[in-house]
């Protein structure tokens, strides 16, 4: 399910950014704030840690099977939660958004194209923030965080002066 969620989530995203001219793709609210560039940059970032870190355990040896992890936390937009890796300020063009976003999700296509949910049941990762879950997991992670970060962007369009 969340396989084909993810995509729909991914065109969502893109659709999002469409029209926003350079200087408001750039912009932040306040200092303590990113801009709608690093917001995207920064899911283009986490989407690469989180498949190189499933794809690793799944090609591991180690036959672990993981509890689902609650990733609810994703739907509450007044916790705040602290990135690991603040991403860059650079000023970024549409176009350079779009291939980070693409570059990414080639490590999705990889997982999904190798993987089934079946192939591994019995696989788990290690996530910094849910800690173990299983592999397959990555999937639902992944797209909730998007989800999360687009209501983000849309607020921050309506907010940008």
């Amino acid at each position: 399910m969340w396989e084909t969620k993810v995509e729909e989530i991914r065109e969502k995203l893109k659709k999002t950014l469409e029209g926003v001219p350079y200087e408001k793709l750039n912009e932040k609210l306040s200092k303590d704030e990113w801009s709608i560039a690093q917001i995207v940059l920064h899911l283009a970032g986490a989407e690469t840690r989180f498949m190189k870190l499933a794809l690793g355990a799944a090609q591991g040896q180690t036959d672990h099977k993981g509890e689902a992890v609650d990733l609810s936390v994703f739907e509450d937009k007044n916790k705040k939660l602290k990135a690991p890796i603040d991403p860059p300020e650079d000023p970024q063009t549409f176009g350079e958004l779009v291939n980070a976003l693409d570059a990414s999700r080639s490590l999705t296509e990889e997982f999904i194209g190798k993987y089934s949910e079946a192939v591994l049941a019995q696989k788990s990762m290690n996530h910094h923030r849910f800690g173990i879950m299983p592999v397959w997991q990555v999937l639902e992670l992944l797209g909730r965080h998007e989800q999360r970060h687009i209501q983000q962007i849309e607020e921050t369009k309506k907010n940008i002066s």
